[in-house]
């Protein structure tokens, strides 16, 4: 966490020091490119100045949106200065002349054009991270489903992170398009506060008008213990959102088991309390005749559960914010990221998230969802 807090002071020293220094212009405006870039550089310091945190900013919608366009502007001059140097540096080498460069370090032109097109991409990927979610739907065969079960439907919600710059009428919407779709099953795969309950109660008591035939259910994601889990999962289990903490919960129609819908507490939850994830227990009191739907947050325990769950939901990852990070964000999940995917006898589909988190919200090809699975059974017709 200190290297965390102490990031913002090295992106600033790089963008000062190889980026704004060797720019040949007046000190007034290496003074304006400054402050655009630093501003947002701290963003952090900011919402710790206000009263809040890095997972819990304090801030309202339109000036979280404002700081984040500023700071990824910033990141991405960082980026473009990084590039440029290691350019110019193998250039030096090959021609083993260090005056020599590709890429002007002292033009203004250069730096004015990296700004603006930093900008641009900063603006839009916040704007897209701010977006509401569409609707994603899959269909998904299962060999052993119920022909009574055969067409239902599960609306699949993730990453939440319901905070601050979060407005009410963003979760009401949320909760309209969801009940419009009539889904017998709604699950929530985990991360949907950054903030303690006393402060967003009133945001989050509209996710309790959630409807759906065989009931509303839920796992932690990492974020609930950033922000006081026992409260956060003692509140929800009251409103009526059933915590399948590993635990499970058999669907019946008459008697009859339909689907297990088994659910572990977050993968890395032992690094912030004495709780954990405990697979065994989650799935001891199954019904062996029915599938297992498994809800889990990260998506990096799929491999775990090739030979026990039937369809797997899980979040965390953002689908990998854009196109460049993807790949890290796949590599820190064991290659799951964004999508559908098949291991062994498991199917998992892992969502982009319904919303996005305040303090990396940037989306670039990765737009928020709201997922509607259709269960099907293997040869109906």
């Amino acid at each position: 966490m200190t290297l965390f807090k102490l990031y913002p002071l090295i992106q600033a020293l790089i963008i000062v020091i190889f980026f704004i220094r060797p720019i040949r212009c007046s000190l007034k405006t290496k003074l304006i490119i400054s402050a655009i870039l630093l501003v947002g550089t701290f963003k952090l310091y900011v919402f710790i100045f206000t009263g809040g945190n890095a997972m819990d900013p304090k801030l309202s919608r339109i000036s979280t949106m404002f700081l984040s366009c500023l700071y990824f502007s910033s990141l991405m001059v960082m980026m473009l200065t990084i590039f440029r140097m290691c350019i110019n540096g193998l250039y030096k080498a090959v021609r083993r002349n260090i005056s020599k460069f590709i890429i002007n370090p002292h033009s203004l032109r250069y730096a004015l054009l990296s700004v603006i097109v930093s900008l641009l991409l900063g603006t839009v990927s916040v704007y897209n991270g701010f977006k509401a979610a569409s609707l994603c739907s899959y269909t998904v065969n299962i060999d052993s489903l119920s022909p009574l079960a055969d067409g239902m439907r599960i609306i699949h919600l993730s990453d939440l992170h319901i905070s601050a710059p979060t407005t009410e009428e963003e979760i009401k919407e949320i909760v309209k398009e969801v009940n419009s779709r009539n889904a017998e099953i709604i699950v929530i795969t985990g991360d949907l506060v950054d903030g303690e309950v006393e402060y967003l109660k009133k945001k989050t008591d509209i996710l309790f008008k959630l409807k759906a035939k065989y009931g509303v259910y839920a796992v932690s994601g990492n974020h609930e213990f950033y922000s006081g889990y026992d409260k956060w999962i003692e509140y929800f289990n009251k409103g009526g959102i059933k915590f399948l903490e590993n635990d499970s919960v058999t669907i019946f129609d008459n008697d009859y088991p339909l689907l297990n819908i088994c659910g572990i507490t977050d993968a890395t939850a032992y690094k912030y309390s004495d709780k954990k994830a405990d697979i065994p227990s989650a799935i001891k009191n199954v019904v062996s005749d029915a599938p297992v739907i498994f809800l889990t947050h990260q998506p990096k325990v799929a491999d775990e559960l090739s030979a026990i769950s039937d369809l797997t939901l899980a979040g965390h990852t953002h689908g990998g914010l854009f196109p460049v990070l993807k790949s890290l964000v796949a590599a820190a999940n064991h290659g799951y990221v964004s999508g559908f995917y098949t291991i062994g006898k498991e199917k998992m589909i892992v969502s982009n998230g319904t919303r996005i988190w305040a303090g990396i919200p940037l989306r670039l090809k990765t737009p928020a969802q709201i997922i509607e699975i259709t269960l099907k059974r293997t040869n109906s017709f």
